[in-house]
């Protein structure tokens, strides 16, 4: 068991900018499957961009987790990043983390120095790099620069894919040697074992519907707009489909208008937020991920686990999740009229998507399941301190 410098239990800081989605999902993992009799883990957090997470953080707290709330902004902002930094400087002097174990860019970037300055040892997940998201030139070279910079800061940067470190070698972000592959994980028996029949009751569904289903935060990098795009071709062509929406964010309510607008209605469905996606999975024949960019969704985990192909972005390295024809589909991205062939091929032949569906839960990798993961962080952790 590791030990924190003076003698006792290592305190951990888990600092993240952006509380929502697979980050907030990332979170619950690490405290779930963390023993707080081994790490004294404290997170420091903001509710910036979702004011609804600190309800989570009352949660946690409640739990006995220690939770401190920093506010900080997805933008470049310099007198808010002042401030957070401020913050968390003072943050880590008072608390002497052993190690400070950012996420994401913008915490990543203001936590590293103060952790640096602490005598702290640094871990840091970018979860998707700030570059390499259709930015433009300029932008390219100004986040390429920054992550450059901090990671002179980090003593580990763990990453998601064969292709994130791909990523870190094109651009000399850091010596491989102090990169190390952790895939995210999820909980697969959550979403194993649920009956379809059952699940398309529940919902409303028919039993003979084809059914595609798109699980994420409502915003540009997911996409859904080239969905309701392929969605209007199906209409146009009279494709009897069923497409169901589910999550919130940004870009909802521009949303919801185009489907109104397009009288898409027929065809897709706004849920909004789903306190269990399991019903969901299970109703569906085809989970659709048209995103524009990923790190590694707990999505498509998630859909492979419940036994559900993916129709998928050739994004990000997705193609290592995913084998297109055999457990599902990778499409160009921002297609629709590609999008809507899949759809397409789903509404006259379920039985072949059935086939790719069971494959998909054959193909679940050992790597993805959440205590194993965590396990490999504390790995990293325990070899910082030795």
């Amino acid at each position: 068991m590791a030990t924190r410098r003076g003698g006792g239990r290592p305190k951990v800081l888990i600092a993240m900018e952006a509380v929502v989605a697979g980050t907030l999902r990332h979170i619950e993992y690490l405290l779930a499957y963390t023993d707080p009799a081994e790490f004294d883990l404290h997170l420091a957090v903001s509710a910036e961009r979702d004011p609804a997470a600190r309800e989570r953080f009352d949660d946690w707290r409640r739990a006995g987790r220690h939770v401190h709330e920093i506010p900080m902004c997805r933008e470049i902002a310099p007198y808010r990043d002042a401030a957070a930094f401020g913050r968390l400087l003072a943050l880590c002097r008072r608390e002497r983390f052993d190690i400070v174990h950012t996420h994401c860019a913008k915490a990543g970037f203001l936590a590293r120095p103060a952790a640096r300055i602490c005598g702290a040892k640094t871990v840091h997940t970018p979860h998707v790099f700030p570059f390499g998201r259709g930015g433009g030139a300029g932008a390219e070279c100004l986040y390429v620069g920054l992550e450059r910079l901090a990671a002179r800061w980090t003593d580990r940067i763990v990453l998601l894919s064969r292709y994130q470190l791909n990523q870190l070698l094109q651009h000399r972000l850091m010596p491989p040697e102090r990169a190390v592959i952790i895939a995210n994980g999820i909980e697969p028996d959550r979403y194993r074992g649920l009956n379809k029949a059952d699940a398309r009751k529940a919902l409303g569904l028919g039993r003979r519907d084809p059914v595609a289903l798109a699980v994420g935060r409502l915003c540009r990098q997911k996409g859904q707009d080239v969905l309701l795009g392929a969605a209007a071709l199906l209409r146009e062509a009279g494709t009897a489909l069923r497409v169901l929406v589910v999550g919130s964010g940004p870009w909802e309510a521009r949303l919801r208008e185009r489907v109104e607008r397009e009288r898409l209605g027929s065809l897709v469905t706004m849920v909004g937020e789903a306190a269990d996606l399991r019903p969901y999975y299970a109703a569906c024949d085809l989970v659709v991920m048209p995103s524009r960019f990923e790190g590694m969704p707990y999505v498509i985990l998630e859909a492979k686990a419940a036994g559900r192909p993916v129709a998928v972005s050739l994004v990000s390295g997705m193609g290592e999740f995913v084998r297109h024809g055999w457990d599902g589909f990778l499409i160009p991205p921002g297609n629709a009229e590609a999008l809507a062939r899949v759809l397409r091929r789903l509404a006259h032949d379920r039985r072949a998507f059935s086939r790719a569906g069971r494959r998909a839960r054959a193909g679940f990798g050992p790597d993805w399941v959440a205590r194993r993961s965590v396990k490999g962080l504390h790995g990293v952790y325990r070899a910082l301190l030795a």
